[in-house]
């Protein structure tokens, strides 16, 4: 096999373990990575707004309403909590 793919293995194997360590395991893919662009976009910016995660690398390629409701189940499973200074910005809990 080739050694790039196993390194890839590799790669997948840790990540998986980090997400069961996090508790994210129960999550779909699309809430794991609207979880990890707000993440990201507090590390870069301080604050998560609703237009960035759109627009952000790992969610570009979710639809708009998917990302609404990933956000709305990331809120509703405690992840998640809107932000006090506007609407439309989230940040981790």
């Amino acid at each position: 096999m080739n050694k790039t793919f196993d390194r890839l293995i590799d790669l997948k194997k840790i990540v998986s373990e980090m997400e069961r360590e996090l508790g994210l395991e129960t999550l779909g893919i699309h809430e794991k990575n609207v979880l990890f662009a707000v993440s990201d976009l507090e590390n870069a910016n301080g604050k998560a707004r609703t237009k960035d995660i759109l627009s952000h690398k790992l969610t570009v390629g979710i639809s708009r309403p998917s990302v609404f409701r990933a956000l709305n189940k990331l809120e509703g499973l405690g992840n998640l909590k809107r932000g006090n200074s506007t609407t439309g910005e989230y940040q981790l809990t």
